[in-house]
């Protein structure tokens, strides 16, 4: 078994049906692989780290990467290290579900709501 999450094996992840999203000069450094589906996530406020504020919310999962999770919300989030999301990604029949958890890095207004970029480490990514 993998120690990374493989993309091609979740359920929630849509095939992909053209080119992949990376350009050779874009900034981006892995391919994002489409998703479908919501999941429950815990958006965490440490800017008082002595009294964390944290909410509770259901978002629509957009696409994930080696690096990263992205999702959308209906209310914007704040960027920064302060920031923490835990994004609770259910077992799907023989899939084992996944709770990964990183800083907001990226927050941008779309038609459909805000889309969220939560950078996960590398051990987060690894399978149970």
């Amino acid at each position: 078994m993998s120690s990374n999450i493989e993309p091609q094996h979740l359920k929630l992840v849509k095939p992909p049906n053209g080119p992949a999203d990376v350009l050779f000069l874009e900034r981006r450094g892995c391919e994002r692989t489409p998703m479908i589906g919501q999941a429950t996530a815990i958006i965490t406020d440490n800017t008082d780290p002595k009294q964390p504020t944290k909410k509770i919310c259901t978002v629509q999962l957009a696409n994930i990467s080696e690096s990263g999770l992205g999702v959308i919300l209906p209310e914007p989030v704040e960027v920064g290290d302060h920031m923490q999301m835990t994004v609770f990604i259910q077992p799907h029949g023989p899939e084992a579900g996944r709770d990964l958890t990183g800083p907001v890095i990226r927050c941008d207004k779309q038609e459909i709501g805000y889309e969220v970029a939560i950078r996960i480490p590398n051990q987060a990514r690894a399978a149970s």
